[in-house]
């Protein structure tokens, strides 16, 4: 084997590929969200009949170029022979054109041999990159195409930042696919599976968990007229007046804020929230900036009828949002309670954050929290505590870092040292000692109490505080539904985990509601409602691993073992160092009268003592 010839000697100047390329020709990095597709087994397909297979691939991305991209705000970045690559503005336009594009390919095979089928795959990531009038640069790019490779026929696959703006069943059926490893690529990426999705989904009713004695009502945040980046955050400010108020009397029961923001900027009519949210009522509204003026207008519907009930609009000065007791968000509140119950709202203090840029930091903590990444996670805590160095009397800012840490230990991103040294106790009774009045403050210090320290005394009288305040706090509910599977108590564990499930059914943080509502079932002997919580749990989050010990045993005590070895050995791989003692050491679920059923089953499914 003779040396190959060197490379002639071109100058820089006048090499054809020589280093003339300058960057300053490119757009800055902006985060975009690309999508590539390809056909699957293209080289098969073009063998059967090459002329119409490139002439059905014209036609195909023809139809995406001229109907599906500019009904989805995208654009093309470049085609292949048997590719293509899109960049959107959003997550769920990328989704929704995806799914188009299935539909297109299905309907141009309709009616050909099997062999002769385009079969279409899609991926989908959200990166930062930069681009020219030719195409996308940057690692996240090649992330995509790679990510295209696990989908199936017919199939799209996102990364991890793309199903963070996603809702399970509103954007489509979304699985956890867990961690894969892609060519070339160092490190697993989380991706999931999603399923058909459209603009306005259809959607399963909503299971029937508990019939409420009370009307229940969803506040939609509040749409932007003027459309401005620096107003977005007024409509959730508007809503979380409204949800905070309304959720300060028994008599109404009122969908959580992290539910009922899930709709914003979706257009979606009322069917379909009713149906999403299993509400009687609904309200909603728009607002104008004008200068330091804000004009609002809010209407109250009959979910069943689609009749406005109550409609008013408001002229208030901005700064009347950051006050203590907000008078926009009072009005709006007494004339929502007035009419569905004839009765005047009761008067209770609401306090918002002093400032917009404020109340961004909160929402941007809370929402960086529920994501899937431990990026995202550690990146919540950072915001949590320079909020709170902001507004050291605001018990707020301090109740969510506290729940922080009970998520983070869940999920088993902070050792057991860190979580029980005392730093979770500690921030809550600060925000107690500074705000009284804060039912989720409450929350956290009874899980605290009753997880960590074993206190089920302290516990009991944390959750009983936290619902005098606010009787429809979804989280006291379901750690109060834990607590009593603890005590041994099933039938007021499935009470509260179906007031939980009922408070907050399109919640972020949904698996982990499902999850430990789980244990309550198998506390009330319902093991058949306990698989289905769980696995619906493990589809969204495959790797909470409190999730795989329930099914465990729930499919043990409903005498399915054969499935409860088969969920064993999906723990053992997730968690090789999981035993019965380390279970016994770690669970306050051993103090239960029911302890014994739990490392039976978990004994029998095959997992050691040691």
């Amino acid at each position: 084997m003779t040396d190959s010839p060197a490379p002639p000697n071109i100058p820089p100047s006048t090499s054809p590929i020589g280093n003339n390329f300058d960057a300053d020709t490119l757009a800055p990095r902006e985060l975009r969200v690309v999508l590539v597709c390809d056909v699957v087994e293209s080289v098969r397909w073009m063998e059967q009949d090459e002329d119409d297979a490139v002439s059905r691939w014209q036609a195909f991305t023809q139809h995406v170029r001229s109907t599906i991209v500019p009904a989805h705000g995208a654009s093309v970045v470049k085609s292949t022979g048997d590719g293509m690559m899109i960049e959107f503005a959003s997550a769920r336009s990328a989704v929704q054109a995806s799914a188009a594009m299935h539909s297109a390919a299905a309907l141009a095979n309709a009616g050909m041999p099997h062999e002769r089928h385009m079969l279409l795959r899609a991926g989908i990531h959200e990166t930062h990159a930069r681009r020219d009038a030719f195409d996308l640069y940057g690692h996240g790019v090649n992330l995509a195409a790679r990510i295209t490779t696990l989908a199936g026929p017919g199939e799209t696959i996102v990364s991890a930042p793309v199903r963070d703006h996603l809702t399970d069943t509103l954007d489509g059926d979304i699985e956890d696919m867990g961690e894969c490893y892609l060519k070339h690529i160092a490190e697993p990426q989380r991706v999931y599976r999603v399923g058909t999705a459209s603009a306005e989904a259809i959607l399963v009713p909503v299971r029937k968990y508990a019939e409420p004695l009370q009307p229940t009502i969803a506040v939609i945040p509040f749409e932007s007229r003027s459309h401005a980046p620096e107003d977005f955050a007024i409509g959730e400010l508007i809503a979380d007046g409204v949800i905070g108020r309304l959720s300060r009397t028994a008599q109404l029961r009122v969908v959580s804020r992290l539910s009922s923001s899930i709709f914003r900027g979706r257009s979606s009519s009322i069917d379909t929230i009713s149906s999403a949210l299993d509400v009687n009522y609904i309200v909603n509204g728009s607002y104008i900036v004008q200068g330091n003026k804000l004009v609002v207008t809010a209407e109250l519907c009959n979910s069943n009828s689609n009749h406005i009930l109550w409609a008013e609009r408001n002229v208030c000065d901005t700064s009347d949002l950051f006050e203590m007791d907000s008078e926009l968000t009072s009005l709006l509140a007494n004339g929502v309670h007035q009419t569905l119950l004839q009765l005047e709202a009761q008067k209770a203090l609401h306090q918002p954050l002093p400032s917009l840029p404020s109340y961004s930091l909160l929402i941007g903590g809370i929402s960086m929290m529920h994501r899937q990444s431990p990026s995202s996670f550690k990146k919540a805590k950072q915001l949590f505590e320079h909020l709170q160095q902001r507004h050291p009397k605001i018990g707020l800012s301090r109740a969510w870092l506290g729940k922080w840490y009970a998520l983070a230990a869940a999920q088993g991103w902070i050792g057991s040292d860190a979580f029980t040294s005392g730093q979770a106790l500690s921030e809550i009774e600060e925000g107690i000692r500074v705000e009284d009045s804060l039912a989720l403050s409450w929350a956290v210090k009874g899980l605290i109490h009753g997880y960590v320290q074993r206190d089920f005394a302290a516990a009991t009288n944390a959750y009983a505080r936290s619902l005098e305040i606010n009787p429809n706090e979804a989280l006291t509910w379901l750690y109060k539904a834990t607590l009593s599977a603890w005590s041994g108590d099933g039938i007021s564990a499935k009470y509260a985990a179906d007031q939980a499930l009922l408070l907050s059914p399109l919640d972020p943080s949904l698996y982990y509601y499902e999850s430990l509502a789980g244990t309550a079932y198998i506390s009330a002997g319902d093991y058949e409602g306990a698989i289905a919580l769980a696995t619906a749990s493990l589809r969204k989050n495959i790797a909470h691993l409190s999730t795989h010990k329930t099914l465990i045993v729930a499919y043990f005590l409903n005498g399915q073992v054969e499935l409860a070895k088969a969920s064993a050995d999906q723990l053992k791989i997730r968690d090789p160092n999981f035993t019965i003692n380390s279970f016994i050491k770690n669970s306050p679920i051993v103090m239960s009268p029911d302890s014994s059923l739990y490392i039976e089953a978990m004994r029998c499914a095959g997992i050691s003592q040691t």
